[in-house]
């Protein structure tokens, strides 16, 4: 009987069962040629496999597919720290760009790290958004649209004199030339001022419990009604 027919044991090959799966640890039975010699050896499934793969070409392609795959992940992480050097470096400088800090607010970088310089207060249903500066403003700021700027501000609040400024009830800023204070025991009612028990300061007088002031002492959130001391705003 022929080997390429028949096992050793006398079965024809063709009735031996097939293999439903087989492990790189498995072996072959198989005729190699190698170095001119040619016998019957068992080959392992994994050699096989390396061999077949090697002579295909495909652990050179997985290899140069590996090497490609790195190359492209090198260049990736290397344009992914040259933007943001980039976006670092434009910080802070004329034409630049700007960035949001943790807590949401503008910030510039002072070369190390991100400053918050804009405090953003958002807006709700019944209050308006709030920009507020974190850093010093420069003398030169513009206030508003119309052209006002901080010095400008600054100046006129230095050149009002000292004092209790009050409106009055025609709306008008007025400065107190002297400020009195009311007897704890002084009560409203209807918006005019009534004595108590204790004696009124001088520039106020009472006609029954009605208190009368002469105008020459101004009581902080109070104003003159022809004579008649009223509660400010009623």
């Amino acid at each position: 009987m022929s080997c390429s027919t028949t096992s050793a044991s006398g079965t024809p090959i063709t009735s031996l069962p097939l293999a439903s799966s087989v492990a790189l640890t498995d072996t072959l039975l198989g005729v190699v040629t190698s170095g001119g010699v040619t016998t019957a050896q068992q080959v392992s499934v994994g050699i096989l496999s390396s061999a077949i793969a090697s002579g295909a070409g495909l652990t050179d392609a997985v290899t140069a597919a590996q090497n490609a795959a790195q190359t492209a992940a090198n260049a990736a992480t290397a344009a992914g720290n040259n933007a943001a050097a980039t976006v670092s470096a434009m910080r802070g400088v004329a034409g630049g760009v700007a960035a949001l800090d943790s807590a949401g607010h503008l910030a510039l970088s002072d070369g190390a790290k991100l400053v918050s310089v804009l405090t953003v207060t958002s807006a709700t249903q019944s209050t308006p958004a709030i920009l507020s500066p974190d850093i010093p403003l420069s003398d030169q700021t513009q206030i508003g649209t119309g052209g006002t700027i901080l010095a400008d501000i600054i100046a006129r609040a230095d050149a009002l004199p000292s004092g209790t400024y009050y409106v009055d009830q025609n709306d008008v800023v007025r400065r107190a030339r002297t400020v009195g204070t009311l007897p704890d025991d002084v009560t409203v009612n209807g918006g005019v001022y009534i004595a108590g028990s204790s004696t009124l300061p001088a520039g106020l007088t009472s006609e029954g419990d009605v208190i009368i002031t002469d105008g020459t002492v101004y009581f902080p959130n109070t104003w003159n009604n022809n004579g008649v001391l009223c509660a400010a705003g009623v």
